[in-house]
């Protein structure tokens, strides 16, 4: 059983600073530097980011309220906007990459690895801004009738899917680069961890890539392929699978041959309940025949959706909003940056209130398990009455109460997911799927197997 998390006298203000003290240690900016000339307190760039990331666990309120509920300090929102495009976007990126990293234990979260490795996923997500005089001039993306109504930021994250806890990220307003940009993220990956990625990563020049990350990091890569996409078998394997060689072309050249790449394909077919018939899967992956089967990772490849439901509670309850709020592009990257540090300190909650249940699988599950808008609003309640109850409540109080609200949480733990497939469809469709009059939800046990390469 893990240590219990306890927050100290302040609450959430505490519970973000120690998440906070990373970045602390390493950023001379964001140590503390004395009092302000005069009677008023100095305002110290820390406080102003993690006010920001109050903001978000919030939700309610402006910036300066929430200021003034952490640290007592009386601000204007203008004054905190000035300071913000002062500390520049370059601050924030700093502190994420020194806050940001695993959290999930290989001793009590079994469900987070496989054979050891530790599962994690890279994708992309756009982010809509304001119709701003500042944003006028970021660039839009086009579509069929114009131009995009509102601007695009394009984020690409690298998450730990079993504990949904954010390891870094990158972001870009060039809405066509999320290669590019998921690119930056493979030298922040962990030691000895498997990497799942979807088929607009399943090409030769971003397999180069993963290769040349992962031995890297002494980690491994499935990635799924294009079905057209041509390759040549040098040998078959007893489970179905095989070892392909894949061309590497020259880009501005494409009949120019510049290297030769060697990995292990899995090919089988996955039946789609919905269309009632057998859907093609093609994977690749650095993990040989002994370390995983390929039905093994054909059912590990479901793993990837765990990544999709990251981004859902970072719009959904974090976000509770179409656009982002900042008024520039540099508070925009501030925005999603502060959102990210937001949900590591949720993923970190989330996972103490694992700990704290008395079934095994709910524990080793690891975040899954708990609900994430549940944990955010008993967690936000907590928060408040312990700085609330500062000076009044005793350290023991205080851990007492923090047991309470987390044994609450744990009753409420979420079921064992069902094998649940929904209709791909649009209510409005502007593009060649069905329009969905009546929606339909089938239950159902997955059902896969694999093809043998010849």
């Amino acid at each position: 059983m893990a240590a219990k998390t306890t927050a100290p006298s302040g609450g959430l203000r505490a519970r973000i600073e120690a998440v906070l003290q990373p970045a602390l240690a390493h950023i001379s900016s964001l140590r503390c530097e004395g009092r302000h000339q005069g009677p008023r307190q100095r305002v110290h760039d820390v406080q102003i980011v993690a006010a920001l990331i109050g903001l978000f666990v919030h939700l309610e309120g402006s910036l300066a309220q929430i200021m003034l509920r952490l640290y007592h300090m009386p601000i204007s929102d203008s004054a905190l906007s000035q300071r913000r495009a002062r500390m520049g976007d370059a601050l924030f990126e700093q502190i994420a990459q020194r806050v940001l990293g695993p959290l999930a234990d290989a001793t009590r979260h079994s469900t987070a690895f496989f054979k050891g490795l530790l599962l994690v996923g890279i994708d992309a997500s756009k982010w809509s801004l304001p119709n701003t005089p500042a944003n006028a001039n970021a660039p839009k993306a086009r579509t069929r009738r114009g131009a995009a109504a509102f601007a695009k930021l394009l984020m690409s994250t690298l998450v730990e899917l079993a504990s949904h806890a954010p390891l870094g990220a990158a972001l870009s307003w060039q809405h066509s680069d999320e290669q590019s940009l998921s690119r930056q993220l493979l030298a922040r990956l962990p030691q000895r961890c498997l990497l799942i990625v979807d088929r607009l990563y399943g090409h030769a020049p971003m397999l180069q890539e993963l290769q040349t990350h992962t031995q890297a990091a002494q980690s491994h890569y499935l990635v799924r392929v294009r079905s057209k996409l041509a390759v040549s078998i040098q040998r078959t394997h007893a489970d179905g699978s095989a070892e392909v060689q894949v061309s590497l072309r020259d880009r501005k050249r494409p009949r120019q041959q510049v290297a030769q790449l060697i990995t292990r394909e899995v090919r089988g077919r996955v039946w789609s309940r919905l269309q009632k018939q057998w859907v093609e899967v093609r994977l690749w992956t650095s993990l040989s025949c002994k370390q995983a089967s390929a039905q093994q990772l054909i059912e590990l490849y479901a793993r990837r959706w765990e990544q999709e439901l990251f981004f859902k509670e970072l719009k959904l309850n974090l976000r509770h909003s179409q656009l982002v709020q900042s008024q520039t592009p540099q508070s925009a990257v501030q925005e999603l940056l502060a959102m990210l540090m937001a949900s590591r300190v949720l993923a970190e909650e989330r996972l103490a209130v694992a700990a704290q249940s008395q079934q095994a699988a709910v524990e080793a599950a690891c975040a899954v398990r708990v609900s994430f808008a549940k944990c955010r609003v008993h967690m936000l309640g907590l928060w408040i009455t312990l700085s609330a109850g500062e000076g009044i409540l005793s350290q023991r109080q205080q851990e007492q109460l923090i047991d309470a609200v987390r044994a609450q949480i744990v009753r409420e733990a979420l079921p064992k997911r069902r094998s649940r497939s929904c209709d791909r469809k649009l209510r409005q469709p502007v593009r060649k799927w069905p329009r969905m009059m009546k929606p339909v939800s089938l239950n159902s046990p997955l059902k896969f197997e694999v093809t043998k390469i010849t």
